[in-house]
């Protein structure tokens, strides 16, 4: 998701047109998938309308997404749209190239209030279902420590619905883990190596976020719900289930900057014989390039063992093996890297593998070295 869910300092300047139509068509190449959503992306990079109104995201925040997001909720609050047939749970049962006319109707007939959505909001995680992978790529940093006791510390949580990885069932392929009868259920395929999915206790959770979401949030949840991609089944049964988890067990959430803000985050809760483990999904692509190794440097300070583990895409992370960094984020694919400190020490890093940005599928390419 994030930040998704911050301002980037020291990035003032818009994104410029050339770079949106770039990520416009990326995101058209890499999701087949979603059929209606990457055929409005296509039309969209060469729409000066679509364009113009992306250039009013806050830096950093000019993705495809946001745009897509801004639609997806003036069809919720305007129903009667012919546009809003396209982003209902299952949308319409028509070619997907007939959309862009009402589309395109909408970003004429619409484009105040899809500007001021654009402006003043920002993509925000929210795809429970990444609980598969994230519960994976966690048991992974905890594979040395198996019986030590976690602090969980998710940057850029939105609402937090990922720090509950431990309270809803999750399949990998033919692992299980979790709760069996819980309302939250998600599911993976398993395109790689066996994974672990057994955690330690988890003693504390704590969500970083420049605009954080509880429970009641009603508005607010409703952006989340905007954020769905309505074309995936299963998407706003499971984002319904984990609203109704939170109010019954909510996390810690801090608002604040994730690289700034991280020391004040982490000193919140942690136990003094807990693993301090910091994971992040598609949130750190939101931060400048530049800032990034800071996080780095805070976790690499502190005492104990520290382990960060994210989910990105290729070239985000600082510091993993990888050929595929550039001077600006790939997103056409999802990274699963990993640093670790045992007692101030760095152990290598580590590139476990690639996975479906929503949790579709986990690829990891080997065991832990």
């Amino acid at each position: 998701m994030q930040q998704p869910n911050s301002a980037v300092p020291g990035r003032e300047e818009p994104d410029s047109t050339d770079v949106i139509q770039r990520r416009f068509r990326e995101f058209a190449a890499a999701h087949p998938e979603v059929p209606t959503y990457a055929s409005l992306a296509t039309r969209m990079a060469d729409d000066e309308r679509a364009v113009s109104i992306l250039r009013h995201a806050a830096p950093g925040q000019a993705r495809p997404v946001l745009l897509l997001s801004a639609l997806h909720l003036l069809s919720m609050k305007h129903p009667d749209l012919p546009a809003a047939r396209w982003f209902a749970n299952h949308p319409a049962d028509r070619p997907v190239e007939d959309a862009w006319p009402e589309i395109s109707a909408a970003l004429d007939e619409h484009r105040d209030e899809l500007t001021e959505t654009v402006s003043s909001r920002t993509t925000q995680t929210n795809e429970v279902n990444r609980a598969t992978y994230v519960r994976a790529m966690v048991a992974a940093a905890c594979a040395d420590l198996p019986d030590t006791p976690i602090t969980l510390v998710e940057l850029g949580a939105s609402a937090g619905f990922l720090l509950g990885i431990d309270h809803y069932s999750v399949s990998v392929g033919d692992q299980q883990a979790g709760l069996v009868d819980a309302i939250v259920r998600c599911t993976a395929d398993n395109h790689g190596a066996p994974i672990q999915l057994d955690l330690p206790p988890i003693m504390g959770r704590i969500g970083l976020d420049a605009n954080p979401i509880g429970p009641e949030d009603v508005a607010d949840l409703e952006w989340l719900r905007a954020c769905l991609w309505p074309e995936v089944p299963g998407r706003i049964d499971r984002f319904d289930a984990a609203v109704a988890h939170l109010r019954t067990d909510p996390p810690t959430l801090i608002a604040g900057d994730m690289v700034d803000d991280l020391p004040r985050a982490i000193d919140q809760w942690r136990g003094s014989q807990t693993h301090l483990v910091v994971f992040s999904s598609w949130a750190l692509t939101y931060v400048p390039r530049e800032r990034r190794s800071a996080i780095a440097e805070t976790l690499a300070s502190r005492p104990g063992a520290v382990s960060w583990v994210t989910a990105e895409p290729p070239g985000c992370m600082p510091g993993l093996p990888t050929s595929t960094a550039t001077g600006d984020d790939q997103l056409t694919g999802t990274e699963v890297g990993l640093l670790r400190w045992r007692d101030g020490v760095e152990l290598d890093p580590q590139l476990l593998g690639r996975v479906h940005p929503h949790g579709n599928w986990v690829e990891f390419t080997s065991r832990l070295a």
